[in-house]
């Protein structure tokens, strides 16, 4: 399997992300957000299903000198600690993945948000109190079912495409009072 090529979607997130000091790319793929962190000096972690994909970043990470440990996991599987920031590109179109690859861009069941929906469930537990998630969602996904997660969500950007739009999202974990 090759890793998630640069796309839309990644593009989205690198025009609008703002690394914190300790960074976590879930799915990393390609590992393109991983390393943009890495340049602008963040501790990266950066975990995917994939382990060709974990390899490759390890092989580009020590070629560039960049401190990025990368390692396979399913979504929190394998992930310690707190970060101030979390990034996932996840599968969001609907679908259901029959091999790994397909898991690049769906799996996320029937409204392309099963991945998602799980990913979020877990993910507070990993962010610091004033940390921020970036995601990006679909207009196939049931973003009002997701919205009702302990989130309070801010829209950063869209992108249309010929069947559907994709939405990046910066998340923080909603007050408790």
């Amino acid at each position: 399997m090759s890793p998630y090529p640069v796309s839309e979607d990644t593009l989205l997130i690198l025009d609008h992300l703002k690394c914190g000091k300790k960074v976590l790319d879930m799915g990393t793929g390609n590992g393109v957000i991983a390393i943009e962190c890495a340049k602008r000096g963040s501790q990266v972690t950066a975990v995917d299903i994939d382990p060709k994909a974990v390899m490759e970043l390890k092989k580009i990470a020590e070629e560039e000198n960049l401190k990025i440990e990368a390692f396979v996991s399913n979504l929190f599987e394998n992930v310690n600690g707190k970060f101030d920031t979390i990034i996932f590109n996840p599968p969001y179109l609907p679908g259901n993945a029959v091999e790994l690859e397909d898991l690049q861009w769906a799996g996320g069941g029937e409204y392309g948000d099963e991945i998602i929906l799980r990913f979020l469930t877990q993910a507070k537990e990993y962010l610091k109190e004033d940390g921020e998630i970036y995601i990006i969602l679909s207009s196939f996904n049931r973003i009002e079912r997701i919205k009702n997660l302990p989130y309070q969500f801010e829209l950063l950007a869209t992108k249309k495409f010929s069947f559907h739009e994709i939405y990046l999202y910066r998340l923080k974990i909603k007050d408790k009072a």
